[in-house]
This record gives C-alpha cells, structure tokens and sequence, in this order.
C-alpha cells in the first residue's frame, strides 16, 4: 500500500502575498507572527510582508544569515519567539530562512510537552532556491540527525508563491537555484517509490525547467521565466515527496567536504551526468520519458546535453577546480552511502559505486 499525501495549502499568484497574507493569518489564529527572514536592512520583500500584515497583527522580525541552519540559530529563534510572546512564524527568504523556520517549528511540534498554539508556519519563498516544501528528503534536525521525505512535523500550512519576490535573485543564485530544482524533478521521477501523481509533477516541473531556466538567468527581469522557475521549484518540493537520488546524495556529501558556502544547485551540472550515465541500465522506459521532457534528441546524448545546459548557465561541469584528492572522495562516497537519498536512487549504488562516479565527475 502507498499512502500519497498533497502535502499543504498553497497560493500562487503574481502579488499574492498582498492578496492572501492577512487573511491566512487570520484562518490560522496567528496576531504576533515572528518573520524569521535572510534579508536584512531593509529588503524590499520585509517591508512588503510587514505592509501586508492587517493592523490587528504586530509581528517581530528575527533575521539570520549563515550557510547553513545550525542548532544555535534554532535556539536563537526560539529565544526571540518566546520573548516576543509569538503565537506563530513566518519563513521569508531563501533556503536558509526557510529551513531554520521549518526546524523552529519541527522542534514546537515534537517537543515532550507540544505547545497548544505558537506551531503555525507561513512559508513565503524570495527565491526559487526554496517553496517551503523542498528539501523535505533527508532534512537535518537538531544534532545532525536526518528525517524522512514526508515529515508532517516540518511542512508548513500555508506556502505564499508569489514570483515578483524573485525577481532581484542574481544570476549565480538563479543558475543554481534552477539547476536544482530540475535535478529535483529529475530524481524524484526516476525514484523507486511508487507515486504517480509525483511523477506527473516532475515531469511538468522538468518541461518548465527546460524552458525558462537560461531566460530566467540571463534576464532577471523576465518575470515570464520567473513565473515558470518558481513553478518548476514548487513541482521539485511536491515531487520530492517520492524521495531523491544520488545527485542529491553527492551534492550535500561534497558540500560537506569542501566546507565552502556553495549555493545548493551549483554542483548539479557536473553531478547529473554521471549519475544518469550509472542509473541508465535500471531505468528503462523512463529514460525516453524524461529524455521527451528535456527535448533531447536520444538517451545516449541525454549527459553531454545536461553538461551544456549547465555550462550555458554557468556553472561547473566538472569537480576537478575544488581539487578532490583521494581521500576526500573516499569520504564523500561513504557519505553518500549513508545519505537517505540514496535508498530511492533507482539503482543499488554502493560507496564504490559513488567512488566510479566521482572520479567521472572530476
């Protein structure tokens, strides 16, 4: 039996978040939200969100920077909510913010005395790094301590997509952002979990992808391309549901490693192709499927025309720059191994496996 759960409410809509913020507050009992937000001094997204609040509401801001969602930034959260007397949040931003809402909540919601209110979330993503939903796979809790794809404990209620929130995402941001959320899609319609409605999903979030990913970073202002990337990465956190694959695997395993602030989505380009080429025997009919989706021309050409997308987008198409010695693939692979993404890759892939495929990739 497989239980197939759609997943939380959602509005998509250009200027939705001054269509549809008050009134969700209001349906979720939530007057002293805390705005857990990655923009700062003054972003135009706050002072939309704040405009947007009814009068009754008073919300207090909890801004965060870092490359990652660490516990002490949880407990700073926690910290600014109780002493705000907060009775909900909001996540406004970018992967970050977003995560760390999503943990601040998990942590109200799961704790050994649940609190009666103050766990209500609003995801309003400025970036189609992040919907609020995506990466449900694998996410990290407190000590490092990795969930499970569908986690009822960290989904908001209410996610706001409003593309005219993306529109100042610089090209880098977008170019992995985007590459990202095609990867998503890639791996959550190829995984061994049975869900055909994600897989209708993907498949939509990759024909979008294909098509606006180099408008949407060649021209930030293309609110068309904005529209259909936002679109794709709101396909990627629903389809993601199925669980991921072994780019996802490598990717978070080599972001480890090299310990650099890497946008999530920039290693993709060199990623996919490889782990394509190793899955191929055990995909079957859907490598033609997906190969339709990308407009490629045969499966054979299916990696090198990945790598071009990439490079067309600038992004790396190797990890030889990042200079990965023995040593540090071997821990990467043992990494990835252990990675919960790797038990819906469609293929058995061990750390020998992802060993063959680094040295690919490099």
């Amino acid at each position: 039996m497989a239980l197939i759960n759609y997943l939380t409410r959602i509005h998509f809509a250009d200027l939705v978040l001054e269509d549809a913020l008050a009134e969700q507050l209001r349906l979720l009992g939530v007057r002293r939200p805390l705005i857990v937000t990655d923009h700062v001094g003054g972003h135009e997204a706050v002072a939309r969100v704040t405009d947007a609040l009814a009068s009754t509401t008073e919300a207090r801001i909890q801004p965060v920077s870092g490359a990652g969602a660490s516990d002490r930034l949880v407990d700073d959260i926690a910290a600014a909510f109780a002493k705000g007397s907060c009775d909900g949040f909001i996540g406004l931003g970018g992967k970050v913010a977003l995560s760390l809402t999503r943990r601040a909540v998990h942590e109200r919601r799961t704790s050994a005395a649940p609190a009666a209110d103050g766990t209500a979330m609003i995801a309003i993503p400025t970036t189609t790094a992040c919907v609020g939903l995506q990466p449900l796979f694998g996410c990290k809790v407190r000590g490092g301590r990795r969930i499970g794809a569908v986690a009822a404990a960290m989904l908001p209620d209410v996610v706001l997509c409003d593309p005219t929130l993306t529109l100042d995402q610089d090209q880098a941001a977008t170019a992995a952002a985007g590459m990202d959320a095609l990867t998503h899609c890639i791996e959550a319609y190829l995984g061994t979990t049975w869900n055909p409605p994600a897989d209708g999903i993907a498949l939509d979030g990759v024909r979008r992808a294909r098509s606006s990913l180099g408008s949407a970073v060649r021209d930030g202002a293309n609110l068309d391309a904005r529209r259909e990337m936002l679109a794709a990465a709101l396909d990627a956190g629903l389809a993601s549901q199925k669980g991921l694959g072994s780019v996802e695997a490598l990717a978070e395993a080599v972001e480890d490693e090299i310990n650099a602030n890497v946008a999530h989505g920039s290693l993709h380009a060199a990623l996919l192709p490889p782990v394509l080429t190793f899955n191929a025997p055990a995909i079957g009919a859907r490598l033609g499927i997906l190969r339709e989706a990308l407009q490629i021309a045969s499966d054979d050409a299916m990696p090198e025309a990945i790598a071009a997308l990439g490079a067309g987008i600038r992004l790396p198409v190797s990890l030889a720059p990042f200079g990965l010695d023995r040593a540090a693939r071997g821990r990467i692979a043992r990494r990835a191994a252990e990675h919960p993404a790797t038990r819906t890759n469609p293929r058995h892939v061990t750390a020998t496996d992802y060993l063959r495929i680094l040295e690919h990739a490099c």
